[in-house]
Parts: C-alpha cells; structure tokens; sequence
C-alpha cells in the first residue's frame, strides 16, 4: 500500500484571529489554508477515530467529490466525480464495494462537487450540486434534484435516470460568482446552503428550495465563516447536526430546534476526529445517525478509501 505524508511549512501569518499557513503535499503541492484561532475547539469524544472501510473497489470512482447517504437503500452510500466525467452516480455499501452506477441521461455537468439525500413531500430525492467554479466566472450554477434509485439487483448493473426525470434549477449568487464545493438542504427550514471555497472567509448562502421551479433561485449570502478551502460538508436526518470539512480538518455544530442554519455556524465549531486523506473532499452523515464517513480523490495515482467515524458519546 502506497504511502503519503503531510508536510506543514514553516511560513505562517495572522490576520485578526486567522493564521494562515501554507500546506505543502508530497513535496510538491502548495495550497493556502486558513485556522481560525477562535473558531473552533478540540473534540470532546463525540465520535471516535477513523475505520478504514476498504478501498472503492471500481476504479472508475477515481475523484469522489461528492457523498450522501442512502435512504432508500439502507447501510449505503452514494458517491459521483468531480469534473471531467460524465454525468453518473455510484451506489456503494458500507465497505466501498460498488453495486450500481447510474447515468443521467442528456445532463451535461461542469463541474459536480457535492450531493444530498433529502426528503421533500413524502418521497426520496437526490440532489447533485454542479456548483464548481475553479475561475469565479459563471454567471449561474445548476442542482439537478430526482428521486432516489432503489437498487434492484444483488450483483453490480448500469442503468439510466431519464432526463424527464430529472429537475434542472439555476441558481445565481447575489454578489456575484463563486467557486464552491459544499452543498446541503436544511429538512428543517426547507431551504438549500452552499458554502464557497476559495475566500479567507467563506460564506453561508442560502435560498428557497421549491420542489418545481422555472425561476432562477438567488442565494443570498447569511454569513461569513472564519474557514478557508471548504471542500464538503452535510447536514443529519433530522436537522440537528452539522458537519463541514477542509483538506485537513472536520468541523461540527449540534443545533437546537429553534435555530437557523446561518446561527448554527455562527457558534463556535467543534474539531472532531479526521485522518487526513490524499484529497479528501467528501463527507457525510450515516443516516442512522451513528457515525460519519469521508472518502478522498486519488490524486498522485494513491488509492481511495471509505473511512467511517462511530459515535462514541
């Protein structure tokens, strides 16, 4: 099994409460992160350290940008590709053994980064964010919503999500473009948050989430975080945890019931357990809700594996 380490450079500067560090990968890849000194505090036991679950045994899952829990297909995960393939989900147990793929017929994505399993009257849907934007020039983004494919088959099979099945919305910043990678609907309030990437100071966008929309949805921006390079993030089955990630760290919010999303996040965060990945830009909750899975890109030619974090409260 191949092996990576990662080195932290030595250059560090304070902006207010932010330091600033530079993160060298192998050697070879230099990428800005930020910590905010007062934005976060150390686990306290709430979910234990990670258990490697097995390798993605389909290496056609090769740059997992994005991960949800399955409703429909208990103990599941689903999973799709960052940019450069086709429009396609992987359905994938609890060990990372791929079980089906399914294509969206006649969408054409640019650049997926994230997904949600949610609810919404009465039935299982699926909501692919093609919200990657590495120039901050588009315009507008899309999120594809359909519903949950059942798996029907003990062995692995292909099949296709007709593109009548599929909802197409446009979305639009309100301050203009973003790259962003992290996507979650909130099933309490009903509205669906991205969250940027590349700023010192990411922002929490939010907008309204109709089941059927012809309209442009604008997101507006609620708040500002003191993170930097949020590469993923997902919210519990019920509404009352919140996870969001970096290449280097997990962070978690617990809400209580009569709280909003952007006062949830203004709170300060908790540090939980994470074995850092080669690129780990994926995580999600278990839909029992009795621990969190990441699964990384496989940058440099290193395999990706399924890590799963158990409660331990």
């Amino acid at each position: 099994m191949a092996e990576y380490k990662i080195e932290i450079a030595n250059y560090r500067i304070m902006v207010g409460s932010v330091r600033i560090e530079w993160v060298m990968l192998m050697g070879g890849w230099l990428l800005l992160m930020n910590v905010s000194a007062t934005s976060a505090q150390e686990n306290d036991q709430i979910y234990g350290i990670g258990q490697d679950r097995g390798r993605i045994d389909n290496n056609e899952l090769n740059e997992a940008s994005g991960l949800a829990a399955s409703v429909k297909n208990p103990g599941m995960l689903w999973s799709h590709n960052d940019s450069g393939d086709q429009a396609r989900i992987f359905l994938m147990d609890g060990y990372a053994h791929i079980k089906a793929v399914f294509y969206l017929k006649g969408i054409t994505g640019h650049d997926l980064e994230d997904m949600d399993c949610i609810q919404k009257d009465g039935e299982n849907y699926l909501l692919i964010g093609d919200i990657g934007d590495n120039t901050s020039s588009l315009e507008t983004i899309k999120v594809y919503l359909f519903k949950e494919p059942k798996l029907l088959k003990k062995q692995t099979y292909t099949d296709t999500i007709p593109l009548a099945m599929v909802i197409t919305y446009v979305l639009r910043y309100e301050d203009g473009p973003r790259d962003a990678e992290c996507l979650f609907y909130d099933p309490i309030s009903q509205k669906l948050y991205i969250i940027s990437k590349r700023e010192l100071q990411v922002g929490l966008y939010e907008t309204e989430f109709p089941i059927h929309s012809a309209d442009t949805l604008l997101l507006k921006k609620r708040v500002s975080l003191p993170f930097t390079f949020i590469t993923g993030g997902d919210i519990s089955t019920d509404g009352r945890e919140v996870l969001i990630k970096n290449l280097l760290e997990v962070y978690y919010w617990s809400r209580n019931i009569n709280e909003s999303i952007p006062e949830v996040l203004r709170k300060k965060a908790t540090k939980l357990p994470y074995k850092v990945e080669a690129q780990g830009e994926s995580i999600a909750f278990a839909h029992d809700g009795l621990g969190y899975y990441t699964v990384s890109e496989e940058p440099f030619g290193f395999q990706s594996s399924l890590i799963y974090y158990p409660r331990i409260e």
